[in-house]
């Protein structure tokens, strides 16, 4: 079933004229007709379905019709990384929505393989995985902000990945953790610096260890929060044996 993300607030019998953008895709692309269906969501609504009621060269209006699923948060679950160049970096969004991240931060490090952003073309590949993977809320993607003057939410515990150090292996340290509001720090290609991995340090960030193999910045990422979310997503994570 096709769904679309709007930011619009979703009742029953109210008629929606959609995008350009998701027009298009419905008209142009899926080839809809009168009375197709088609669900659209939010993190305030709900999930809902409606039906094609006009079609026109430019826009498409639906009308809602019922409510599907009730609204529902996904827990706090941050990703703080260098970015990537283009491909690997839509890649990364793509997946880490499809993984539970509610809060995607880039942040400009001392390597960096770039400091270019789109960060409207990076929160639109977040909306359509999120449509894609059924999901009722979509991440935010926060501008980018220097490692250095970044003021981290305090309601998150915070932990950086860092190889080559003698930090408890990630699995260890999660499920030893009091709270299930997660943020997690990736670096860039090159790893972070000296200078940076103190700043972690002064900051009181605990360290993980991600195993024995250096893996990509992109990699690395998805291996953090797919660990997250079995640890969370575990019956005992807060009644252990």
């Amino acid at each position: 079933m096709t769904r679309l993300y709007l930011n619009e607030s979703l009742e029953a019998k109210r008629e929606l004229t959609l995008s350009p953008d998701h027009s298009h895709y419905l008209a142009r692309v899926l080839r809809y007709h009168l009375d197709d269906i088609v669900n659209v969501f939010n993190e305030n609504n709900g999930e809902w379905q409606s039906k094609v009621t006009q079609i026109t060269k430019k826009s498409i209006v639906i009308q809602i019709e019922k409510q599907l699923r009730q609204p529902s948060s996904t827990p706090p679950l941050w990703l703080a990384f260098a970015p990537l160049k283009n491909d690997a970096m839509g890649f990364l969004i793509e997946k880490a929505t499809e993984l539970g991240v509610t809060h995607l931060q880039p942040i400009l490090t001392e390597r960096c393989n770039t400091q270019r952003l789109n960060l409207e073309r990076l929160q639109k590949n977040a909306i359509e995985a999120s449509q894609q993977c059924e999901r009722l809320d979509v991440p935010m993607v926060l501008e980018a902000v220097g490692l250095q003057s970044w003021e981290k939410p305090e309601s998150i515990e915070w932990y950086v990945a860092l190889e080559r150090t003698d930090a408890e292996p990630i699995q260890k340290v999660l499920r030893q953790s009091k709270t299930s509001a997660w943020g997690f720090i990736i670096g860039p290609e090159g790893g972070f610096t000296s200078q940076e991995v103190t700043l972690f340090s002064k900051d009181k960030i605990t360290p993980i260890n991600l195993g024995p193999r250096i893996l990509r910045a992109e990699t690395a990422a998805l291996y953090v929060l797919a660990i997250a979310g079995s640890i969370k997503d575990a019956p005992t994570r807060f009644n252990p044996l």
